[in-house]
């Protein structure tokens, strides 16, 4: 039974996760692989199951590679920014692989035009029990847009500049950013798969909105582990989740028919809003999708109306209503711009708080430096006063200290004379002679100063 799983996974700059899901999608890792030792891996793993992939719009100077232009995504991409996404969608069963080859070929024209830098992949597992086929799609997408500039990676991811874009980044798709975003591009991608279902011949339609917003009593499946799909081929080991994924498959059955009668509902409702009519060709229908893709990404409404009410008019509560939802619808754009613009006005706040900061930090820092100078200078003052002064008082003290000594030689001399006197008094007494004695105080005292 045709139904729509559609997953989307955002990649922020800064990780390590574009080789590993490159990898995984194209089976093709960073080295380069033959097509014969790449089949060879893929039976010996069990995954011979990716019947194609490739890759368009990527820049020049990624040479085609994914694992170049991702790898620089989440290099260059500003801080916490979004990198790349990864879009996971189931493809119709009832289609074969090259219905589905072509269903691929629209999803990606409508999603991703010849603007948007994408690598896809179409895979083609068994189911638990082997008895069926699993297609579904891998997308790696980015936003920014290829416009045939020449930019190096790094510019490339920078921001975009509406008056020179040569000398900003490459622009980025508004169709991933707008509210409600998620919302419109499940109903754009059900619209496609819905128009191949119909040209194909099959009664199976897919519906975009979830089973408890269609009244539908019955919970999704959860997602299950590789390892626990394995273990219930290889060893029919049932986990809870298992066996979680095996009720709703049973009460599905029980539901079947009314799922498929709400979603034929659906798409017939869908083709009266899009303007289709059996008369007009693929090409155009898929023109349709494509406008009323790109006139949702201008404005979500708040809610639709029907063109007219035959013979009914719309009374004042109907238009005060109308009047009111307009009126919170746009309160509340007028909420998200001014809560942008004052995230930007703080954030650039913040940066000119961070560059004060930095500049009063600095001239402290300046500041102390000449104040320390200025000490240091003051401090080697006093030392060359200090040793003046100390180099005075030491001259001072040898002074003193050569007058104490010239002193006490005086006193030495004057008392060695004395007794010399005394010997010659006593020797003239004695021997009743005169004596004589010279001194050459000249020669002997010199350096006395006698």
């Amino acid at each position: 039974m045709a139904h729509l799983h559609f997953q989307r996974t955002a990649y922020k700059s800064g990780g390590r996760q574009a080789s590993g899901r490159v990898s995984y999608i194209t089976r093709q890792p960073v080295r380069e692989i033959s097509p014969a030792v790449q089949q060879l891996r893929y039976i010996a793993q069990g995954r011979e199951d990716c019947l194609f992939t490739t890759s368009k719009n990527l820049p020049a100077w990624a040479g085609n590679d994914p694992h170049v232009f991702f790898q620089a995504a989440e290099t260059y991409e500003r801080a916490n920014g979004r990198a790349f996404e990864e879009w996971k969608m189931t493809l119709p069963q009832e289609l074969s692989h090259g219905q589905n080859m072509l269903l691929t070929r629209d999803l990606v024209e409508v999603i991703a035009g010849d603007r948007l830098p994408i690598t896809y992949a179409f895979h083609c597992p068994q189911t638990l029990n082997e008895t069926q086929e699993q297609p579904h799609l891998h997308l790696l997408i980015s936003a920014r847009q290829n416009d045939g500039i020449a930019r190096p990676p790094a510019q490339h991811f920078r921001r975009y500049n509406r008056a020179h874009p040569e000398r900003g980044g490459a622009q980025k798709d508004d169709a991933f950013w707008h509210m409600r975003a998620v919302k419109q591009w499940r109903i754009t991608v059900s619209d496609v798969m819905n128009l191949h279902l119909e040209r194909a011949g099959h009664a199976g339609r897919v519906h975009p909105e979830t089973l408890e917003r269609r009244g539908i009593d019955r919970k999704p499946e959860p997602k299950l582990f590789p390892s626990e799909s394995r273990a219930y081929r290889e060893q029919e080991k049932v986990s809870l989740r298992m066996q979680e994924v095996l009720d709703i498959r049973a009460q599905r059955q029980q539901t079947r028919a009314h799922e498929q009668a709400d979603a034929r509902a659906y798409w017939t409702a869908r083709k009266v809003t899009l303007g289709m009519t059996e008369a007009m060709g693929e090409p155009a229908q898929l023109a349709a999708i494509c406008e009323a893709r790109t006139r949702v990404k201008a404005r979500v409404p708040v809610r639709q109306m029907a063109e007219s009410m035959a013979g009914v008019e719309r009374d004042d509560r109907v238009l005060g209503d109308l009047a009111g939802e307009a009126y919170a619808q746009a309160r509340q754009e007028a909420q998200g711009v001014w809560d942008d613009a004052h995230a930007e006005h703080t954030l650039r706040d913040i940066g000119w708080g961070v560059v004060h900061t930095a500049m009063d930090e600095a001239h402290d820092a300046w500041r102390e430096t000449q104040e320390v100078q200025e000490l240091r200078d003051v401090g080697w003052e006093a030392v060359r006063a200090a040793q003046g002064e100390g180099q005075a008082i030491l001259a001072g003290a040898r002074a003193i200290q050569q007058a104490r000594e010239q002193a006490r030689a005086g006193q030495s001399l004057e008392q060695a004379f004395q007794d010399l006197v005394r010997q010659l008094e006593t020797l003239r007494t004695d021997d009743g002679s005169t004596g004589h004695l010279r001194l050459r105080l000249w020669d002997r005292d010199q350096g006395r100063g006698l």
